[in-house]
């Protein structure tokens, strides 16, 4: 019998480690990789949050021709709390607030000059709220995302521009943070709301900096 009810016991365990298994299988719905939650990104230009969903679906490739170089403010210094700070940034292959006047890097979509009309136009679009069933969006495209000392998630954004001035409300958000804060940009060309294989998306790169 002790052998009997030894065994039942064994049994039991072992269906009630599976039944354990299988209820922590979906815990993680994000993936092994995590997914970024999208749900209070700011959308700025035009772009939708397909295309960001297509954007976050590949993971970042390292290319110094896309580096991202941040013109304003300047993060070398504490950020004065009183305004919000616009943040301006442009590609390092690129003249500041200039168009580029030497050929494309390899690898980046062809047209450069329907690229660069399509982008102002973009530019020139108000903020709105995105819709993934709306018109599809063509171009580039910058992911802001802003994190505190803990990596929490404070701001992210989706522009076609190269620069961004937060709300009050998100700047009071930032400010409130617990510092330093850490500025990264991904950026990526779309066509149609898709990420053709050379249109990256590209690490812009991660900025520390201080509101004070």
């Amino acid at each position: 019998m002790n052998l009997h009810r030894r065994g039942f016991a064994c049994l039991l365990v072992l269906l009630l480690s599976a039944c354990s298994s299988d209820s922590n299988a979906p815990a993680n719905q994000n993936g092994p990789d995590g997914q970024q939650d999208i749900s209070n990104v700011i959308y700025v230009g035009g772009v939708t949050d397909e295309a960001l969903e297509r954007m976050l679906d590949v993971a970042p490739k390292n290319d110094p021709r896309q580096a991202v170089i941040v013109d304003a403010p300047d993060l070398s210094v504490p950020v004065p709390k009183e305004t919000a700070a616009t943040f301006e940034f442009h590609l390092a292959t690129e003249a500041k607030h200039a168009p580029s006047l030497h050929p494309g890097p390899a690898g980046n979509p062809p047209s450069k000059w329907r690229r660069g009309v399509h982008e102002f136009l973009q530019f020139l679009a108000p903020e709105r709220i995105a819709h993934a069933h709306g018109t599809p969006y063509n171009g580039t495209a910058y992911y802001l995302v802003i994190t505190d000392k803990d990596s929490k998630q404070i701001l992210q954004v989706f522009t076609s521009g190269t620069s961004f001035t937060p709300e009050a409300a998100d700047w009071q958000h930032l400010t409130d943070a617990p510092q330093p804060l850490t500025l990264a940009i991904t950026s990526a060309f779309f066509e149609d709301n898709s990420v053709p294989s050379d249109g990256g998306p590209f690490v812009g790169g991660s900025f520390q900096f201080r509101i004070e």
